[in-house]
């Protein structure tokens, strides 16, 4: 496909798929998203596409997973990306705790990564634990940012969800997002808010019993107070997750740099006992 050789499948999503793939001219391994027929023959959904990789490629940094190629084959789109070698934070998520030591370690690159690309006006908005991929890389893992092929700049057209793709996933929606109003950077925030959510508490602030429940429970309910999950859970970090999923775009961190700084300082007036603490039910 267009100068590669794609292999094994190694993850997937409902808008295509991915794969292990070998570049011909270099031999360097690569992974290729190849999205689904029913999206790549859709005008609208091509010419989105294929403006947003161009787009993505130009997002260098450090905890961004690199577009190195994109375009059409056949029938198909694809999208050619730096192959990280370790699992998603979502299944991390299943097998072991964080601490809030260990969760800075997440908090950290990941922030720096959404604030580069805010900086260049370009919102995630699919931001999730399976977004996340962490890479075994000596005594530190490197942590990367996938899948920006969602992301938009504010002000361009909506053709996706015009086509009936729905952006987002509704356990980490924004309220704003959920009710179809404009969003901006801080929607993003608030997702990266429900994975240090996710992250320190072993739960999602809302699961309910379909997607369209999900994302309204982002709107109408009050968060879960982690205190009231685990009553020793620290409140100076309390009131950093609470302000994180604050409904009011204006009432939460107005950017990635404000997020991490008020994490940062929170775990550092911890004592050292507490910063290595698990609040997970399954801990108690």
């Amino acid at each position: 496909m267009g100068g590669y050789h794609v292999g094994m499948l190694i993850g997937g999503g409902g808008m295509g798929r991915v794969y292990q793939a070998t570049d011909l001219d270099t031999d360097a391994a690569v992974a290729i998203k190849i999205m689904l027929p029913e999206f790549a023959r859709d005008p609208s959904f091509r010419t989105r596409f294929l403006r947003e990789a161009e787009m993505m490629s130009t997002l260098q940094h450090p905890h961004i997973v690199t577009v190195y190629n994109y375009g059409e084959w056949d029938d198909y789109l694809y999208m050619v990306m730096q192959l990280v070698r370790g699992p998603s934070l979502e299944r991390i998520l299943q097998c072991r705790t964080f601490s809030p030591l260990t969760g800075w370690q997440i908090m950290r690159p990941i922030t720096e990564a959404l604030g580069f690309g805010h900086s260049y006006h370009v919102l995630h908005r699919d931001l999730k634990t399976s977004n996340i991929l962490i890479e075994p890389h000596g005594a530190r893992n490197r942590v990367y940012l996938s899948d920006f092929g969602l992301g938009k700049r504010p002000g361009l057209d909506t053709t996706l969800t015009a086509s009936g793709v729905a952006i987002g996933t509704p356990e980490y929606m924004a309220p704003e997002v959920a009710m179809g109003a404009p969003a901006d950077h801080r929607a993003d925030l608030y997702s990266l808010g429900v994975i240090l959510y996710e992250v320190l508490l072993g739960r999602l602030p809302f699961q309910a019993e379909n997607p369209q429940m999900t994302a309204l429970a982002h709107v109408d309910q009050p968060v879960p107070r982690p205190a009231t999950l685990h009553p020793e859970f620290p409140r100076p970090l309390e009131a950093v997750l609470l302000r994180a999923l604050a409904k009011d775009p204006n009432a939460r961190f107005q950017s990635a740099a404000a997020l991490r700084t008020a994490y940062y300082v929170a775990v550092s007036g911890l004592d050292s006992g507490t910063r290595r603490d698990c609040y997970w039910p399954e801990c108690l």
